[in-house]
């Protein structure tokens, strides 16, 4: 079961996500791309599209947590589509 920091539900409210769209997101229900992250063994990052909106999801996948999410950066939401498109063919 994944929990949410106080950080995590203060980003989500301001950026307009929800804990539902990104529980979908981190059971596998919307298509992701899962990363390590370059600077923490324990987490992960989760880049996917939920509703036209395009984000990254932080989550320490010890004590199963979502640490924050944001939109993706443009760099980040043209690799991301790149690397979707390849899945597909």
């Amino acid at each position: 079961m994944w929990k949410f920091s106080k950080h995590a539900i203060t980003r989500l409210n301001e950026r307009g996500f929800s804990e539902d769209h990104i529980l979908m997101v981190l059971k596998e229900k919307i298509p992701s791309i899962v990363l390590l992250s370059p600077r923490e063994e324990s987490v992960d990052l989760y880049f996917s599209k939920i509703v036209s909106r395009y984000i990254l999801i932080v989550v320490d996948k010890n004590s199963h947590t979502v640490i924050t999410a944001r939109p993706m950066r443009k760099k980040e939401k043209l690799a991301f589509i790149k690397e979707m498109e390849n899945e597909q063919q």
